[in-house]
């Protein structure tokens, strides 16, 4: 998102919408200064005269209704010309990218999960020098260890950029048994980080979707076939830190529930601005699973899945 993108944004908030400046500043993770300041800006430039001006390829009236549709706090739409994964992955990473330099102030605590989204959007992101910035893994190793994409590894890579602390929780994602799990959790490091994600400022979180060509298959973890199979037959549509969800956003009951060593959903709805970033056809389904599910706060995707989440709404 460009500052003129935020400036239209800011603008129709505040005169078509009615919201006041204060109301915009915590909706959108920065200062009523800065609100008030851009509001200015607005009228110097001319995008506010009488009424709003609408700028090229900017996505704010489609981005305001699913907004509303879900109660979210803010809603991202990128450019998706193409309907290349990668070209869509990369503009994702971009997005996200700018929504975090615009909201992170330097001394929040950050929790996060894995995936490829996050991955471009840790690829994307400047360097910054934030030493009290508190980078957590919300959930457990998944896949190879040496993987750009593993939880751990995003973690320090996103430690790395800001200059920031990272706190891991050192053990595997999904492990064999119940017993194995309480077992782990009775580790005091694992549960000292699992109650600082849980009482993060911020979460940046991906949304998983139960394919067999899906990167948790093809990571090598122990996400077995028979697993994906019955979840999708009790309903799946997809996940978010594991956490599996019907279309209606309703959590699946299942064992594997009892063998993921990550945040529980209560701790995701603990974390007051949750921001998934996920997008491309196939993950359609899975995103508008995780808006009814009232797990997420902010959404970036990209522009045809944002249509298409209310097209099929109606």
């Amino acid at each position: 998102m460009t500052e003129t993108d935020l400036i239209y944004k800011i603008a129709s908030l505040y005169y078509e919408d009615n919201q006041t400046q204060q109301e915009i500043a915590n909706r959108l993770g920065i200062s009523r200064i800065k609100v008030s300041r851009l509001l200015q800006q607005a009228r110097t430039s001319g995008i506010v005269e009488i009424s709003l001006k609408k700028q090229n390829g900017n996505f704010t009236d489609l981005e305001n209704r699913i907004a509303s549709q879900w109660q979210l706090k803010e809603v991202i739409l990128s450019s998706s010309e193409s309907m290349d994964k990668d070209e869509i992955l990369s503009q994702l990473g971009k997005a996200a990218s700018e929504y975090a330099q615009r909201v992170i102030k330097g001394n929040e605590t950050i929790s996060l999960t894995w995936g490829s989204t996050l991955s471009a959007f840790l690829q994307n992101l400047p360097g910054m020098d934030f030493p009290k910035l508190k980078i957590v893994q919300m959930l457990g190793g998944l896949g190879s260890p040496e993987a750009a994409v593993h939880s751990s590894d995003l973690v320090r890579r996103f430690s790395d950029k800001t200059g920031g602390i990272g706190r891991f929780l050192s053990a595997p994602g999904v492990v064999t048994s119940l017993a194995v799990k309480e077992g782990l959790l009775k580790d005091p490091h694992i549960m000292e980080t699992l109650e600082l994600a849980e009482h993060a400022d911020l979460a940046f979180v991906g949304i998983g979707a139960p394919a067999s060509d899906s990167m948790l298959m093809s990571r090598g973890t122990i996400i077995s076939r028979e697993i994906l199979d019955e979840l999708k037959a009790a309903g799946a549509v997809g996940d978010i830190c594991l956490r599996y969800f019907d279309g209606q956003g309703r959590i699946i009951k299942h064992p594997i529930n009892d063998r993921v060593i990550g945040i529980e959903t209560d701790g995701i709805r603990n974390i007051p601005r949750v921001v998934a970033v996920a997008g491309g056809p196939e993950k359609t389904q899975a995103v508008r699973g995780a808006l009814n599910s009232g797990l997420i706060d902010v959404l970036i995707t990209d522009y045809k899945t944002g249509k298409n989440l209310l097209e099929e709404q109606l």
